[in-house]
């Protein structure tokens, strides 16, 4: 994320990819208080992602960084995984309605 700017533009890229992927996750968690596990999934899904770019641009940057951005993508997959399966449960044992 070289730019002519130098490292304050490296920082603004950053914060913006952090900052996407913080909304990410409140999405994330606000369709999983709506029981909508996949599209949760999906979101928590593209965080990991953003973690990962973020764990790359830090190799160049901020090595220290890197370990904590590894361990974030990586517990993100995990949710995502935890909740693709808790949306498979739902479609093979759907909540009983009461009437």
């Amino acid at each position: 994320m070289s730019h002519p700017l130098g490292s304050l533009a490296d920082n603004l890229t950053a914060y913006a990819i952090y900052a996407t992927a913080q909304s990410e996750m409140r999405r994330a968690y606000s369709l999983i208080d709506a029981g909508q596990y996949g599209a949760a999934a999906v979101e928590i899904e593209s965080a990991a992602r953003a973690a990962e770019t973020l764990a790359n641009f830090s190799s160049s940057a901020a090595t220290e960084r890197v370990g904590h951005w590894r361990r974030v993508a990586t517990a993100r997959r995990q949710f995502a995984e935890r909740a693709r399966a808790h949306a498979a449960q739902q479609v093979t044992r759907p909540h009983l309605v009461a009437a």
